[in-house]
């Protein structure tokens, strides 16, 4: 693992870890959890980017993440998957649309809709993320697929180290 995927790394799981906690608060307004998820995923995403030095300044990385992993054995085996293609393969195209939301969420990519930062729209606010009931949340928290896309985060941080070595080892 290079330097800067260390640190992209260190701060996704820093990240990750503030999302956890305040998940496990379902008084706390949404919004706080899922601006830690949007930021823990993006950075994962760059974390994987950055194996090759540099990678562009954008806050769509995680889907490109999940499609690069869709197809690695050695990233598969990494998260118990192996011999399960058929599954792994499912599991990513499910997980795929969710993570697409997520990623809007940054306030760059949500315009003048909803975002977990700002309130909107951008010059006539009327709605603060505090009061607004995320149908996103709604679907993480109340559904299988949004349960499944969190246990595979879940899982992305628990082999982050050995799954990026692993990756790099493959496109070497």
């Amino acid at each position: 693992m290079t330097e800067p995927q260390r640190l992209f790394l260190v701060q996704a799981r820093a990240d990750h870890t503030v999302f956890a906690l305040l998940r496990r608060q379902p008084d706390l307004p949404a919004c706080h959890a899922l601006h830690y998820l949007q930021m823990a995923t993006e950075l994962l995403g760059k974390a994987h980017a950055w194996k090759h030095g540099p990678h562009a300044n954008t806050h769509r990385a995680f889907v490109s993440f999940l499609r690069g992993i869709s197809t690695n054995r050695k990233a598969q085996k990494q998260l118990g998957f192996e011999g399960r293609n058929e599954n792994w393969t499912h599991l990513i195209r499910k997980c795929v649309p969710l993570a697409e939301r997520i990623e809007d969420l940054a306030p760059a990519l949500a315009l003048d809709g909803p975002n977990p930062e700002y309130p909107w729209p951008r010059l006539d606010p009327r709605v603060a993320p505090a009061e607004h009931s995320f149908e996103v949340w709604q679907e993480l928290q109340g559904t299988g697929a949004g349960r499944q896309f969190l246990n595979l985060v879940e899982q992305l941080f628990a082999a982050a180290e050995t799954f990026l070595e692993a990756i790099a080892k493959t496109h070497g």
